[in-house]
């Protein structure tokens, strides 16, 4: 959660909930801006938890994994894991300089997953739009159409502590073969949102 100072963002979310409906600004969110995001689930484990980028796949209670093959001096300053959405396309794209990019997009069994560098494959049956981000009060709410995003423990052990893989319920579709513990049951649904990020890494691996 380096992305955004903890305290900066835990104060704008109860000024958010404190604050009436028709006291909540939208607004449109700035062109060219990378965007990190935190789950919220209150009274939860994930609650506050930061979407991190692992193995092709969004985890939460996973520390981001990323390569730079140039020397530690050369290589961006990025840390974190962060996001480009392009709310016209509805397409979405890791922060990445590596050529050519990371897309983001949602496995055909609901996994929240981004390319690996220097390949542009997609296995067929995702989806790769949808994609959109809005803001209010300060703070960034990632959406994906009508569709939830859910954090799935990797086993029955993992309930409580964690790591969870991000899925995203296309359409009410998800099974519960598609999820780790093959019981859908014990994923929590999550609304993820943040704020900028100024730095990007090289690739996320």
């Amino acid at each position: 959660m380096v992305y955004i100072k903890v305290t900066t963002f835990l104060s704008l979310l109860a000024a958010v909930s404190a604050a009436p409906a028709s006291e909540l600004e939208s607004r449109a969110v700035p062109k060219d801006t990378a965007f990190g995001f935190l789950a919220l689930r209150s009274a939860s484990p994930i609650h506050y938890q930061s979407l991190n980028a692992s193995g092709g796949k969004i985890w939460l209670g996973k520390k981001t994994s990323t390569y730079c093959p140039l020397p530690a001096k050369q290589c961006p300053k990025g840390k974190d894991t962060s996001f480009w959405i392009n709310n016209q396309g509805g397409t979405a794209g890791m922060n990445t300089v590596v050529p050519g990019g990371q897309q983001v997009y949602i496995g055909p069994t609901g996994e929240l997953s981004y390319t690996q560098a220097h390949s542009a494959f997609i296995p067929t049956g995702s989806t790769q739009t949808g994609f959109k981000v809005t803001e209010r009060n300060n703070i960034v709410f990632l959406e994906n159409c009508n569709n939830s995003f859910l954090a799935c423990p990797v086993n029955k052990k993992s309930k409580t502590s964690g790591p969870w893989q991000v899925f995203v319920d296309v359409k009410g579709k998800l099974k519960d073969k598609d999820v780790p513990t093959k019981c859908k049951k014990d994923c929590l649904g999550f609304t993820p949102a943040g704020g900028p990020v100024k730095d990007a890494v090289w690739q996320y691996a």
